[in-house]
């Protein structure tokens, strides 16, 4: 993804994408309609149990070693090769990928982890219904979302994608299943969230659903200065108001879009503001957000299609895809092509593993900070210097924290963060590298109570990585049952540079 190919010094995602737009639109066909099948066959039958006690005869059979998924490194959206798989005992997951049930008098849905966030969305939406967090990049699981995290516009309200979750069904060391839930096995439910599979297997989630309402009226207000976007940014997440979605990208460090919205129904929209924003030959949605920064300081409101809202960054990948495809954004390019996108992800992670190798441009970052809403301004401050990478994305967050004590919470019992989204290439001359902008931006985050997102890169040492995620509850859970400690690596040794290091020389 953005590297220079040796041989032709050519930027080589952007020589072969054009060759791979087809194969990635009929690679995203096929998926789809395999999970449609497995949708349509799974119902009425009890196949969910078969494929549990497969998990368990493969966690049985492992010969004392490690156990990781057998999921393909370039199949996450993890910038990292993953090659601690290659010495563990790899369990394949990919069968469960089903709706198991929907339950509309607890406003439930319990779905298997390997389900995209995409299809499952659209099945929900057939049936009136949608959830509460919907992740924007269809190809997201709901396994991955649940163990590694997951966050949208309407995370202010809700949180964490896990934060919608009610109970885990888990496969652990010895094979045995259990039920995690705030009555059962309270500390696994608690722990499974950012545990990365290091916990056991979890086979099924029961996720909260809420109705669907077919339109959302997004307010789009541009900002002219960096106290501005503060300003507007924190109103609009912090007022007790109806908003259901709060959202920020900011173009420069003094100009951006704060965008807000409320759910609708049919009977509320006014047609002579809609925008259909999905259909193929739109503009993209950061460069239709940047507009607004052109056509003054009015605030502008529209009505969008729900679907097309839930999908907004899906095809310019928030805006990275123009890395890939810079000519895909121009007019008769959408025209033509439009119909193709979004590029599959996971077909350019593998061409990039099999062809390229390992290492990223020096000057790319792919990272989310998440800080309490009152320390933005100064990660923007830092940002804008360490970096200069624009467009920045801002979502807030509220999270539910149950390893600190109540008495320091607020009274709501939880707080409000802010997700710092830095996608991009910088383009600063005097650019002090990745792994320097990674280490400064890594203090910042531990120094203001923040969390770094853990699907990206980490380098904190051991003791940084558990100050920032403190453990009591993550060792609850894999002190509960016998066999856990020796039977998977610590989250730890999966998601951090120095971890993966360390399991390699235990290994060699």
């Amino acid at each position: 993804m953005g590297n220079k190919d040796p041989l032709y010094g050519l930027n080589w995602a952007a020589l072969v994408c054009p060759l791979l737009l087809p194969v990635s639109f009929l690679w995203d066909l096929v998926s789809y309609w395999s999970l449609l099948a497995s949708y349509w066959l799974a119902r009425g039958a009890t196949t969910h149990e078969d494929k549990v006690q497969d998990v368990q005869e493969q966690v049985r059979q492992r010969n004392g070693r490690k156990m990781c998924t057998a999921r393909p490194s370039w199949m996450s959206i993890s910038q990292q090769r993953l090659g601690y798989k290659d010495r563990m005992c790899r369990v394949r997951l990919d069968a469960l990928k089903a709706i198991v049930s929907v339950d509309r008098e607890q406003m439930t849905v319990s779905v298997e982890p390997n389900i995209t966030i995409g299809f499952l969305n659209r099945a929900l939406v057939r049936q009136g219904l949608t959830l509460p967090v919907v992740p924007e990049l269809d190809n997201l699981t709901i396994g991955g979302l649940v163990n590694g995290g997951g966050i949208e516009s309407t995370s202010h309200k809700y949180g964490l994608f896990h934060h919608i979750a009610t109970e885990y069904e888990v496969v652990l060391a010895s094979g045995e299943v259990i039920r995690a839930s705030l009555t059962e096995n309270e500390e696994y439910f608690h722990a499974i969230p950012m545990s990365y599979g290091t916990l056991g297997f979890v086979t099924l989630v029961r996720l909260r659903v809420v109705e669907h309402k077919p339109y959302i009226r997004l307010t789009y207000t541009p900002c002219r200065s960096l106290d501005q976007t503060i300003a507007t940014f924190s109103a609009q997440t912090m007022k007790d108001t109806d908003n259901d979605s709060v959202e920020g990208i900011a173009f420069s460090r003094d100009t951006s879009v704060i965008m807000t919205g409320q759910f609708v129904t049919r009977e509320e929209v006014d047609f002579s503001q809609l925008n259909p924003m999905g259909r193929w030959y739109k503009p993209w949605f950061y460069q239709h957000v940047r507009s607004f920064l052109e056509s003054g300081d009015k605030e502008h409101v529209e009505f969008v299609p729900t679907l097309d809202f839930h999908q907004r960054h899906n095809k310019p990948c928030f805006w990275m895809s123009h890395i890939w495809l810079p000519w895909a954004d121009k007019p008769l390019a959408r025209l033509l092509t439009g119909w193709l996108l979004p590029m599959n992800y996971q077909l350019l992670q593998w061409l990039k593993e099999t062809f390229i190798g390992d290492d990223f441009e020096d000057n790319l970052m792919l990272q989310d900070f998440i800080l309490p809403i009152h320390h933005i301004k100064e990660s923007l401050i830092l940002n804008d210097s360490l970096t200069n990478i624009y467009p920045v994305w801002l979502v807030p967050a509220r999270l539910y924290l149950p390893h600190v004590p109540k008495s320091l919470l607020p009274s709501a019992g939880d707080v409000m963060y802010v997700d710092v989204g830095v996608y991009g290439h910088s383009k600063l001359p005097n650019f002090i590298g990745r792994e320097r902008a990674l280490k400064a931006f890594e203090k910042f985050t531990l120094e203001h109570q923040g969390y770094q997102a853990l699907y990206a890169e980490t380098l904190l040492s051991y003791e940084e990585f558990c100050t920032m995620f403190p453990r009591e509850q993550y060792d609850l859970a894999r002190n509960k049952f016998p066999g856990t400690i020796d039977a998977y690596p610590e989250v730890f040794e999966k998601v951090s540079k120095i971890g993966r290091e360390q399991i390699h020389l235990k290994d060699s």
